[in-house]
């Protein structure tokens, strides 16, 4: 990557990380300024054809202002904490399998 898109891809990530970290901002301004973001990335979407920057940028504002988790499974499932030994024991050799197979030497 060029460092031109390299500091557009930096500008607009820290555009988005400057407005997350000023709280001062009601529900309803932070809906307007997605909105805009949003239009503006489509726009550099256009111009530049850079995928991964305007994927990324809204990635990144879905994950900071979304209240809702983006994973649907982020709060089902059972904690590690909960799992007997014998069931982390099956998990990791399961896991361990599926990355051999994926990644053979």
């Amino acid at each position: 990557m060029s460092i031109i898109n390299d500091d557009l891809e930096m500008e607009y990530y820290t555009k988005i990380l400057d407005f997350y970290q000023n709280q001062k901002f009601d529900k309803e301004t932070v809906e307007i300024w997605k909105s805009k973001s949003y239009i503006e990335l489509m726009q550099v979407l256009k111009r530049t054809h850079n995928k991964n920057l305007v994927k990324n940028a809204i990635i990144l504002i879905l994950s900071l202002f979304e209240e809702l988790p983006l994973d649907i499974y982020d709060s089902s499932g059972q904690s590690v904490r909960e799992l007997t030994e014998e069931d982390k024991n099956s998990y990791i050799s399961h896991l361990r399998s599926e990355f051999v197979d994926e990644f053979p030497n």
